[in-house]
């Protein structure tokens, strides 16, 4: 039987709008990539409908807006925040190669104050 070990990532996102790409997450430049397991987003209160997605990002040397590379997964349709409820991202390309940032892309919408996204990974394939 194989062994892996499955990590988590909580990242904060909102308050968020607009359809500007963020960058959330770095993975470096070594040692592989990782592959998403499942991801959730939650938040605190209410928002407008969310279309939004993660995304995979280049690096930049310096500074400057990584550009979309790839698509890691999107929440279905629209999403409506709300205290205590958890949206499921479904995943499409669950792959993030190294030397890539993970970051969110939206679509429509308002993400409130004190949103999050959740993740689950392992390393490689």
């Amino acid at each position: 039987m194989s062994e892996f070990s499955v990590k988590s990532a909580t990242l904060h996102l909102g308050a968020f709008s607009g359809a500007t790409e963020l960058p959330l997450w770095n993975l470096p430049a070594f040692g592989g990539g990782v592959t998403i397991l499942e991801c959730w987003m939650f938040s605190p209160s209410a928002g407008t409908a969310i279309g939004g997605k993660l995304v995979t990002m280049g690096t930049v040397a310096t500074g400057g807006t990584p550009a979309i590379d790839g698509t890691v997964g999107t929440f279905a349709g629209t999403i409506v925040t709300a205290a205590g409820v958890v949206h499921k991202l479904t995943l499409s390309t669950p792959f993030m190669d190294d030397g890539k940032l993970l970051g969110y892309d939206q679509t429509s919408g308002t993400v409130p104050a004190g949103t999050y996204i959740q993740f689950s990974y392992v390393d490689g394939k």
